[in-house]
């Protein structure tokens, strides 16, 4: 089969950012869930029912249901064609990301080109959703997000092309991955509207619900789950907590080009009205999510991905349109490359070596058998670090009780335990020091708080706290 210039160019794309996002993959990150998922996947079945800790693990209330289920089959399917040697490592579950975030550069390229951008300007516009750094941060982690938006792209296109049920399918498959890529549905906007459009998105919206629904229904899954008070508000996350970190993505991912990005807004409001009104509307319900309080609603990547796609789209015709030799861009893409790697990479791996490093001092200084009680964020790695990668670390040495009191330890019925924090960023203290509604942070000293036993400090680095209690 002769392969059409688009197809071509389709291709070239992804093999190019294939090969870009796996030699980056690393062995270590600071992200916990990533190691769960890895650890989840070497299962004999997939973990269908919960999504992180059992009810073993917990020492209030019950398992959260496993809302990202599409990832877990995937990654379960990954870890079982893998060599075994690559078992002890997140490599199979950051090879599902690199081949995620591949394909939907590519895909990103046909959308716009099916929309009748010009062939430059969408594969411009797909050069620069790969070098997001949210996007490329993504597409070298074991994560679900990248996932999550192929899936949503996937869906778009297929809707774009009139593959009503393929569209349906891959809808429903992201909302498998996770429930937030229903927000994306309005991207189907950016079809030009008719009447059987709006047939047709209808069809495509109710099948992928009525599947979804069944797909959960056979695995005994309650939905209304989801809202349970395992997915109460953190601490400290308001909505100017929210808000704020936006602003703060935003300006990390977009930083040099942020000149560029206000320039494409004009000129693609002078080009393009149509497209970048209608991608407007159907970004907007992502921020609904700023006014929610649940920590599952607030997944950073579920709602910051799709909206730093929509933003590629006015940078990436502007970009098109001048001359990438100048010295201005030149610098701004060398600077582009240094904020993602010492802002996002180096600090992601710089953690999780310390976690690491703080479970292999616990495990060379006798304390292999002691359980860990502490925030999800930092035992996970500790644990692993500790034990190695095991499905049985979470259930045999784990509680998942942050900043733990009198009552939590008792009901661990322990005599010794390890207590893990995660040590408070300066910056981020300092800021909780000024009252702002929704910045508040809890300084957690088990010296203090225990009164029941002996507490005294174990271990530090720099990310890590570790405390020995005894009773």
């Amino acid at each position: 089969m002769t392969l059409t210039e688009n197809k071509k160019i389709s291709l070239a794309l992804f093999s190019f950012f294939l090969v870009f996002y796996t030699i980056q993959i690393p062995f270590h990150t600071s992200k916990p869930d990533i190691i769960v998922f890895a650890i989840r996947s070497m299962s004999e079945f997939p973990i269908l029912d919960y999504a992180y800790l059992n009810s073993e693990t917990l020492l209030h209330g019950t398992a959260l249901p496993n809302h990202h289920l599409g990832h877990t089959i995937i990654l379960w399917l990954m870890y079982k064609i893998v060599p075994t040697g690559l078992f002890n490592t997140i490599w199979p579950a950051g090879f599902v990301s690199a081949i995620s975030g591949a394909l939907l550069i590519s895909l990103t390229f046909s959308i716009w080109k099916s929309l009748d951008i010009e062939k430059y300007k969408a594969v411009t516009i797909a050069v620069v959703v790969g070098f997001i750094p949210s996007i490329w941060e993504h597409s070298i982690i074991g994560e679900v997000y990248v996932l999550q938006l192929l899936f949503i792209l996937l869906f778009l296109y297929a809707f774009i092309k009139d593959r009503i049920i393929l569209s349906s399918l891959a809808f429903m498959f992201a909302n498998l991955v996770s429930p937030l890529s229903s927000l994306s549905f309005g991207l189907l906007l950016l079809k030009p509207f008719n009447k059987n459009t709006f047939k047709n998105a209808f069809i495509t919206g109710g099948l992928a619900l009525v599947l979804y629904l069944g797909v959960y229904g056979l695995i005994g899954s309650n939905l209304l789950d989801l809202f349970n008070p395992l997915n109460s508000e953190q601490e400290g996350r308001g909505f100017l907590y929210r808000s704020g970190m936006l602003i703060v993505f935003l300006t990390l991912n977009f930083n040099f080009f942020i000149f560029y990005l206000l320039k494409g807004f004009k000129f693609t409001y002078s080009n393009e009205n149509r497209k970048f009104f209608y991608l407007i509307v159907a970004t907007a319900p992502q921020l609904l999510l700023l006014f929610l309080g649940s920590t599952f609603f607030i997944e950073l990547g579920s709602f910051q991905l799709p909206i730093f796609w929509a933003l590629a789209f006015p940078l990436g015709l502007y970009i098109s349109q001048i001359n990438i030799k100048k010295v201005p861009f030149v610098a701004a893409s060398l600077g582009l490359v240094a904020v993602t790697y010492f802002m996002w990479i180096l600090p992601n791996n710089s953690i999780g070596y310390s976690r690491e490093e703080a479970g292999n001092w616990l495990k060379e200084n006798g304390y292999q058998e002691n359980s860990v009680i502490g925030s999800w964020d930092i035992s996970v790695g500790v644990l692993t670090g500790k034990n190695s990668y095991s499905l049985d670390v979470l259930n045999k040495y784990y509680f998942d009780q942050p900043c733990p009191t009198d009552d939590d330890i008792l009901k661990t019925e322990k005599e010794k335990l390890v207590i893990a924090e995660q040590k408070k960023i300066p910056l981020r203290v300092l800021l909780a020091e000024l009252k702002i509604p929704g910045m508040g942070i809890n300084v957690y000293e088990p010296e203090k708080e225990i009164k029941n036993g002996t507490v005294s400090k174990l271990y530090e680095n720099d990310a890590v706290l570790l405390y020995n209690w005894e009773k």
